[in-house]
């Protein structure tokens, strides 16, 4: 029986233990300091913000009086250009010129 004794003993501990970190006050993490990233693309002596692109879309949809729930955009750097669709539609009209940003 003693054996037993031990064994229960032994497995009661590690339960006591977790009850005791639960009580304990949590710890504050420090504040993160957010880290600001800008991504640039560079292309035949262009220089363009992506940030750039994409609110330069944005507008372009938004002028053309189209609701979008889905936008994709896609640069083409030999033509300097970023072509757009629109909730999966697009076409040759659906193009914002990037040496004009």
């Amino acid at each position: 029986m003693a054996r037993t004794k031990k064994a229960a003993t032994a497995a009661a501990a590690p339960a006591k233990t977790a009850e005791a970190k639960a009580a304990a006050p949590a710890k504050k993490a420090a504040p993160r300091k957010t880290c600001k990233t800008s991504v640039c693309v560079e292309m035949n002596g262009l220089s363009v913000a992506v940030a750039d692109i994409q609110n330069a879309v944005k507008k372009a949809v938004k002028d053309q009086g189209l609701d979008a729930s889905e936008l994709k955009i896609y640069v083409n750097a030999q033509e300097q250009a970023a072509y757009y669709t629109v909730d999966g539609e697009g076409g040759e009209t659906c193009k914002v010129d990037l040496k004009t940003l």
